[in-house]
Formats: structure tokens, sequence, C-alpha cells
């Protein structure tokens, strides 16, 4: 299980409505790429190297513990035993492939190969991965469309199955919005800038003065600004979290690169609209036109626009986050969606005990 902030929120959330399941024995595996006593940490290595290396020896060490199936939240831990694959059944869930990220890559400072010889050796390592796995659990229709058209896995072997939220932790707010206050944008990314946060801003100082506030959580450093406030070391699932997210009314998400956007379905449960652009998984999160508005990216006019609408129009935005939530609950429920889980590894345990 990857711990990147993302992924760390689909593993605990995994993990917690797992864990109570009896016919399930499970070994969780933390891979975080670094090991502070370790050895590797000792050596003179650039650290993209170390954090390799470190990767590789933790998968290869949890993937000791004996177990009927394997499971991984992203591929990346699964391609650094791609040796030891081949002696075992596994699943690969994913929030993107690498065709995908290495096409978004100038967002995420990441530059894909230029060799060509590398580039060829990769994809025929991939494919070998993707293909060669009992299951794939891709979180969204764009990436198994990927899956199938990039890597050419067989459609029958692919089930999306998205992370999801508690829904009962995330609650829409008991209090009804009053329809004379300004509309409560909230905003939540780690990277302000990659996730359209500067979009943003210039998008809400276009709306009618008064009409908006803009709630941010990031990591990001922001300059104060009239009726934009700041929030720094949100934790994941935190009651401080979820309780910003009951104050606002809308979600707004502008971002220029996804993989899916987790903090889009957390919304959703916790009753808001999601304003957010077309891309990646957020095209299956918002239901355009009920439970919320997908836009360009960097379509600044277009934002404006559209949250201009939703504080012009209260009503409107509230039957949007009733629908939101009903789409949480369906869609995006964890629990539901690790049973779900725990379903297809024993149905796949059944077929493979069958073949041998």
């Amino acid at each position: 299980m990857e711990q990147h902030i993302g992924h760390y929120s689909y593993y605990a959330n995994l993990r917690r409505f797992v864990d109570p399941i009896s016919s399930v024995k499970a070994s969780w595996v933390p891979i975080t790429y670094f090991e502070e006593n370790g050895l590797l940490n000792r050596l003179p290595l650039p650290n993209g190297l170390r954090g390799t290396l470190t990767g590789r020896q933790q998968v290869v060490n949890g993937l000791q513990t004996p177990c009927d199936i394997a499971i991984f939240n992203t591929q990346v831990p699964a391609a650094l035993a791609l040796p030891l694959l081949h002696k075992r059944s596994y699943i690969l869930c994913t929030d993107i492939t690498p065709v995908q990220y290495d096409r978004m890559g100038k967002h995420y400072n990441h530059t894909p190969d230029r060799i060509p010889f590398l580039t060829g050796i990769k994809q025929k390592l991939n494919e070998r991965m993707f293909q060669h796995a009992e299951r794939l659990l891709p979180w969204s229709s764009w990436t198994a469309n990927s899956l199938v058209k990039d890597y050419g896995v067989a459609r029958d072997k692919i089930e999306v199955l998205p992370p999801g939220v508690d829904t009962m932790l995330w609650q829409p707010s008991d209090e009804p919005r009053d329809a004379d206050t300004p509309l409560r944008i909230l905003f939540v990314g780690g990277d302000f800038f990659r996730k359209g946060g500067e979009v943003l801003l210039e998008a809400f100082r276009r709306l009618p003065a008064g009409s908006a506030e803009l709630h941010i959580a990031t990591r990001s450093e922001i300059k104060p600004e009239k009726n934009v406030y700041v929030y720094h070391g949100m934790s994941p699932n935190s009651a401080e979290l979820i309780q910003l997210y009951q104050r606002c009314d809308v979600f707004c998400l502008p971002t220029f690169a996804e993989a899916f956007g987790i903090v889009a379905i957390e919304a959703s449960a916790a009753g808001l609209p999601v304003v957010a652009t077309n891309i990646g998984g957020l095209c299956d999160v918002v239901a355009e036109g009920v439970s919320g508005h997908l836009v360009a990216a960097g379509d600044v006019e277009q934002l404006t626009a559209t949250l201009g609408s939703l504080a012009s129009e209260p009503e409107r935005c509230v039957k949007m986050g009733y629908a939101a939530r009903q789409r949480a609950e369906s869609c995006f429920d964890a629990r539901k969606n690790s049973e779900r889980m725990v379903q297809i590894l024993e149905n796949v345990w059944e077929s493979v005990n069958s073949e041998q």
C-alpha cells in the first residue's frame, strides 16, 4: 500500500472496512519509500534512486508474508516486484496508468523517458504486469480505457472500483444555508498551483463584490486578500477538515492535472456541488448539471460564469449538493466498495483454486 496523500486515504479507508471482515486475514504492507535507520538512507545516493531502492526492498520484504492473493493499491509497488509476481496471484488498483502520467508529466515535474529503447522496455514490462494480473480495479473509466487501449488488457479483467469515503463520517451540514449570505467556495489541494488555485483566485476576483467568500486549504503559501481565508495543516479525515467542508456551499477544483481527486468525493459526501475541470477521473465524480459542473482547464471566464450562476441561484446550489450526496452514497461509499473488493478477491481465489 503506497502511502502518498491520496493513496494513504484510500489505504486507511480500505483497512478500516476490510479488517473486520471475518473471511479475510489481511497483512498490510505500507510502502513509504523511506526507512529512517535503513542502510540505503546512509549511502551517498540520489534521493530518487534511494527512494526507489527502499520502496523495492519494502515490497520484497512484504511479499515474504505467505498469502493467497496480493493486492496493490497502485501499480508502482507491483512494478518494483515484477520478478516476483509471476509466481503469485495478484490484483492491481490504480488511479492512473504510466502512459497517462507521461501525458500529464509537465504538471507533475515529471519528464517522460526520451530514449526510445528504454521507453519500449518499460512499455513491455508494464504490459506484462497489467495483463498478468488476475483482475484490474482502476478508479475511473478514464483509467480503464487506457488499460485496454494502451496496454492491451482484456476488458473482462477490468472492473472500475473507485476509492470511497466513510459516508458516515463525511456528512452534510445540518444547518440550512441562509440565502442572504455570500456563496462560500471551498478549495482543498496541497499543490495550490497545479490544482488550478490561481485560476480560481482570478475567477473569484471577477465575481460581484460581496457575492462570495473563498476558503482555501493547502500547504502552499497564499497572499492574504479580502474575503479569502487560508487554512494550513489540515489532516485527512480530521474533524477540523470535515467541519470546513460543512461550512461551505460549493467545492471547486479547477485543476490542470488530476488522476482522480479524492477531495471531490469528500465534497460530494459532505453535500457540496462540485465544480471541477473535465480531466481524468473527475469526469466520473461529477454528473454534469446534476451534482455539479465540469469546466475546461485554465478557462477563467467559464469558471467565473459557473460560480456566478451558483451564487445567484442558491436553491439550485442546494439541489445539486443533495444530488452530490446521493451520488457519493451510491458510487463512492468506502464500506460498500471495500466489501465489493473482498467479493472480487474471493471470486478470484475460487477461480484460481478451481484451475489448480
